[in-house]
């Protein structure tokens, strides 16, 4: 029996590197909608549907500090694009509101020039609008050190470790996501932590992850990112949660 909905990932080229995580597809292969629960994961995302090979819809998303529920349309393909903590200022160039939606006109990246045939076509031109707009860029030490050091510890660091690693005062860091994603460092690695946590949780351990006081503070912030404790997660996972099926442990 075919599969409710298929998902789908690709990386980067090596030139987008510190500014995308990873682009991605998800396919609704039903004739009936699809609720999800999308959860906190430390990205802000270009997204675009398509449905009978044309768009239907196109936006950016903010980062978000709680979980959302989104429904996707019947037969239709989405395709998405997790950016990083550089993106707004040297491919954006603007702030992201938190936890909000912003649609974007299908002129932004030549969207509307696009040959929606395949996912490697779609991610082969979104990464050639992305690279013209990054090549001719200089990219401050401090704030490529900042992205390429969350990058790599997933939360599992404190703020002020952050700062002495990176020569870059707290109160700077915090100027500058507050500035553009709208958050502190200190809320940023809790998203991270809480992220990379759901790998456990996926395979059904619910004590507390490493940065967590004890089991209580582990399940109160879980729960207030997604609205469900550890345990409801698990249970879910292949439902609600899609993500948790998908994280991977990089």
């Amino acid at each position: 029996m075919k599969e409710q909905s298929t998902y789908q990932e690709i990386k980067p080229k090596t030139e987008l590197k510190d500014f995308v995580h990873s682009f991605w597809k998800h396919q609704n292969n039903t004739d009936s909608s699809q609720k999800i629960t999308i959860v906190p994961d430390s990205y802000f995302k270009i997204v675009i549907t398509v449905k009978n090979n044309k768009v239907i819809a196109y936006f950016l998303t903010g980062l978000w500090t709680e979980e959302k529920i989104v429904s996707i349309a019947p037969r239709a393909t989405t395709f998405g694009c997790r950016l990083k903590i550089l993106a707004p200022e040297f491919i954006l160039n603007k702030e992201i509101p938190l936890d909000k939606y912003q649609q974007l006109e299908l002129q932004f990246l030549n969207v509307d020039r696009f040959d929606l045939s395949s996912f490697e076509i779609i991610v082969e031109q979104w990464q050639n609008e992305l690279i013209k707009r990054v090549s001719k860029k200089t990219i401050q030490g401090n704030k490529l050190r900042l992205s390429q050091l969350l990058d790599t510890m997933n939360g599992e660091i404190s703020a002020a470790e952050v700062s002495n690693q990176i020569y870059w005062t707290n109160r700077q860091i915090n100027r500058y996501l507050n500035k553009f994603l709208g958050v502190s460092l200190k809320k940023y690695l809790n998203i991270q932590k809480c992220y990379h946590s759901y790998i456990q949780i996926r395979e059904g351990n619910f004590y507390p992850y490493k940065g967590f006081f004890d089991q209580a503070h582990f399940i109160r912030e879980i729960k207030k990112h997604t609205g469900e404790t550890p345990k409801k997660l698990h249970q879910d996972q292949n439902d609600r949660f899609i993500q948790l099926k998908r994280i991977s442990r990089e």
